[in-house]
């Protein structure tokens, strides 16, 4: 529905009984009505200075009428291939956007004479289905949820794209040398954010084709696991997937620093370098999450089956077992090293975070999380340690005072996934509500 900005008012609808109806008033009042269209009437919309009324609809048509008594005055020529869902006037009411299923959006002039074509791309997620015109910006959304930025004077691409995602965010990234945030749903959509700005980029090439369940920055590549068996290490640089490798069983955590990249899957902890096997470990527990020191000497692998932290000793590219830590009363969820090494962080399935230094359980009690803890991360400085949960939770945790703590309740409805330092006072969070939120810190 829309209603006329300027005297006299008139109001108008279009609904899923294909017909436009006319009101005046107010009080509004029905005065008539048509069925010109055949299909959904999607849009209905007001040129701003009043004089002209246009309605769009899934018959892939659209009229423009009088806009102080519903005369036709000309139908679209020229149209589209598919659902009008969107159309938009352009502020000095000369000219109108339209948004459509088959991909493309058209400008018209108040006539309905075709001016321009936007073709946009061939998947069915670049179906257009949204349109505005603001100032000297026509801005359509897609059914993918990416917003388009168009110019008039270039038809070969749009001004600007802002991807995102319409699925929970399953986990995030960073990359510190170029200050760019990576994200990924189940689809999996993987997008980079520039942390300053929040422009974004979206990979290409063929995906993993199910679920990522996680993602990392390790040295010049994003590397991500799958429930499809496979791990990618795909190229920062270019953004174009690579091709999976095998990991013989379903892997569910993966860290990493520079050439050296460890994975723990269902049955086994898998070790590369250079993106080549070096070690894959069989254990008889079940592991869940992993983490690697900076120095890239220890590994430390968090067990479903015993609720312990199994550490080992990483040396030419081989894993030796090193020592257990039997201190958590829940499954372990989540492991990070600090970047001084000289700590571990550790959430489990009790809802308790801890820290340890080497075997040494330094702060304990925090347990102020009511749900699961999915993610840890540390600060830049080794000072803070970050946790988010299922419970839709963020804390963050003094690591020399067991008594401060800051608290960010319902940080993501639904629960948080995902956890991150970006420096010692922005903390960056992903989670079931499809969005990612910057937090800046005051301690």
């Amino acid at each position: 529905m829309d209603i006329k900005q300027t005297r006299p008012y008139r109001l108008a609808t279009g609904g899923e009984d294909f017909k436009f109806n006319w009101f005046e008033g107010p009080p509004f009042k029905w005065k008539c009505g048509n069925t010109n269209h055949t299909r959904y009437v999607n849009g209905v919309r007001f040129s701003p200075d009043g004089n002209r009324v246009v309605t769009v609809g899934s018959d892939k048509k659209g009229f423009i009428y009088d806009g102080k008594e519903p005369t036709l005055i000309t139908e679209l020529i020229g149209g589209h291939a598919g659902s009008i869902f969107s159309v938009a006037w352009s502020p000095d009411s000369k000219r109108l956007v339209t948004a459509s299923g088959d991909k493309t959006a058209k400008i018209w002039d108040a006539d309905g004479k075709l001016l321009q074509t936007f073709t946009f791309g061939n998947d069915v997620t670049a179906q257009q289905v949204g349109a505005l015109w603001q100032g000297d910006d026509i801005i359509t959304i897609s059914l993918s949820g990416a917003i388009s930025v168009l110019d008039p004077n270039n038809l070969e691409r749009p001004k600007s794209i802002q991807h995102g995602h319409n699925r929970l965010v399953a986990s995030v990234a960073y990359d510190k040398s170029s200050r760019k945030l990576y994200t990924v749903d189940p689809t999996p959509v993987t997008i980079e954010w520039e942390e300053a700005t929040g422009k974004t980029q979206i990979f290409t090439g063929v995906p993993h084709t199910a679920a990522v369940s996680q993602i990392k920055v390790i040295g010049k590549n994003l590397v991500s696991i799958s429930v499809d068996d496979t791990i990618k290490f795909t190229s920062v640089s270019d953004r174009v997937f690579s091709v999976g490798v095998p990991l013989g069983s379903q892997p569910n955590g993966v860290d990493g620093v520079d050439d050296v990249t460890v994975v723990s899957a269902h049955d086994s902890v898998v070790v590369f370098e250079n993106q080549n096997v070096t070690h894959k470990l069989p254990v008889k527990f079940e592991p869940v999450c992993i983490a690697i020191s900076p120095n890239k000497t220890e590994v430390a692998v968090g067990s479903k089956s015993d609720t312990h932290i199994h550490v080992y000793t990483l040396g030419q590219g081989k894993l030796t077992e090193k020592y257990v830590i039997e201190d958590h009363r829940g499954n372990v969820s989540a492991l990070a090293y600090s970047p001084c090494g000289r700590y571990l962080a550790a959430g489990d399935t009790n809802r308790e975070v801890k820290v340890f230094e080497h075997q040494k359980c330094i702060a304990e009690g925090w347990v102020y999380h009511t749900s699961k803890i999915m993610s840890v991360s540390w600060s830049p400085d080794s000072k803070f340690v970050v946790s988010g949960s299922v419970d839709s939770g963020v804390i963050v945790w003094y690591v020399h005072d067991n008594n401060k703590r800051i608290v960010l309740k319902l940080a993501h409805p639904g629960g948080v996934r995902g956890v991150l330092f970006t420096d010692n006072t922005t903390v960056v969070s992903v989670g079931e509500d499809c969005s990612m939120k910057s937090w800046a810190l005051s301690f």
